[in-house]
C-alpha cells in the first residue's frame, strides 16, 4: 500500500547538532536525484534575488526563511516526518516505522517525491506556487518529470499483495503527479465532508486533520488492507468516535456528522 501526503508550509528546522546538511545523493527514488538538483539551484538563485520572499511566499513574519533557503544545501537535515508539521502531521509519530509493506511518500516542490521515514530533508520553503528563477512555476516544472514515476510507483505496486494507493494530497500537488485507478491499482482519494441535518458539505479548512486520522490508522494496522474494502474496514476501526468512514467509487470519504 502506498499513501501520497501534501507537503506542510509549516516546517520544523532539524537541531544543528548532530543533523548532517542535506544530501542529495543518499535520498531515495534516485530517479530524481538531477531533477532535484536542479530545482534546489533553481530555489537558491530565487532566494538570491530582491522579489525572493514573495517568489518564495515566505511571509514577513519570518524574513530569516529566504536566509536559509539561499544556503539550503548547508542546512541540517533530518526525517522527514520529523521536519513536517503542521494539522496533518501532528497526527502521526514522527519516529513511526511503517511495515514494509506501507510506504508514505510527500509530495514536494523541492524533491519532488519524498519518503517520509527514509529520506533526510532541511526545512525549506516552496510551494507548487511558487515561481522559481528560470523554470517557473514549480508544480508545472514537477509535472512531465514525475509522470514516469508516477508510472513506475503503480507498476510496483500492482505487483504487491496490497495495490492500493491512498491520496491525501491537495489538488496543486495531485496535478504535479496524477494516480488515477486502472485495472491493476486502486487510487483512492481521501474527502473529508460535513454532515449537518442530512447535508453533506466539504472541509477544506481543516481537510489536513481527517487525512491525518486516516494515515495513522492505516499505519497503526496490525494487517495491511488488499483492498479498497479492507481499507474502509481498517479506517473504520482506526477513526475516533464521532467519524464515519465511506467509499463513494474511488473516494474514501471522511463524514464528521455534526448533529
Amino acid at each position: 500500500m502506498l499513501i501520497l501526503l501534501p507537503p506542510s508550509e509549516t516546517k520544523t528546522r532539524p537541531s544543528e547538532i548532530g543533523c548532517p546538511p542535506l544530501d542529495l545523493e543518499v535520498m531515495t527514488l534516485p530517479a530524481l536525484r538531477s531533477d532535484r538538483a536542479t530545482m534546489l539551484r533553481a530555489a537558491q538563485r530565487t532566494a538570491a534575488t530582491a522579489d525572493a520572499a514573495a517568489h518564495l511566499k515566505v511571509p514577513a513574519s519570518a524574513p530569516e526563511l529566504v536566509g536559509r533557503m539561499l544556503h539550503l544545501d548547508q542546512e541540517p537535515a533530518a526525517p522527514a516526518l520529523g521536519v513536517y508539521s503542521g494539522v496533518l502531521f501532528d497526527q502521526l509519530d514522527p519516529a513511526s516505522s511503517p511495515a514494509p509493506e506501507r510506504r508514505v511518500l510527500v509530495q514536494s516542490a523541492l524533491f519532488g517525491l519524498v519518503d517520509a521515514v527514509q529520506d533526510r530533508i532541511p526545512a525549506y520553503r516552496l510551494s507548487a506556487g511558487s515561481t522559481v528563477s528560470r523554470l517557473g512555476r514549480a508544480g508545472s516544472w514537477w509535472a512531465p518529470r514525475l509522470r514516469p514515476l508516477a508510472a513506475a510507483l503503480r507498476e510496483t505496486e500492482a505487483e504487491r499483495g496490497s495495490p492500493v494507493v491512498i491520496d491525501c494530497r491537495s489538488g496543486s500537488y495531485r496535478s504535479m503527479m496524477a494516480m488515477r485507478s486502472d485495472g491493476a491499482v486502486r487510487v483512492l482519494e481521501v474527502s473529508p465532508v460535513q454532515e449537518r441535518g442530512g447535508v453533506r458539505t466539504v472541509i477544506s479548512h481543516d481537510a489536513k486533520r481527517y487525512r491525518g486520522l486516516v494515515t495513522r490508522a492505516l499505519l497503526a494496522a496490525a494487517d495491511t488492507p488488499a483492498s479498497a474494502d479492507e481499507v474502509v474496514d481498517v479506517v473504520r476501526d482506526g477513526l475516533g468516535a464521532g467519524l464515519q468512514i465511506e467509499l463513494e467509487g474511488d473516494r474514501l470519504v471522511v463524514v464528521d456528522r455534526a448533529d
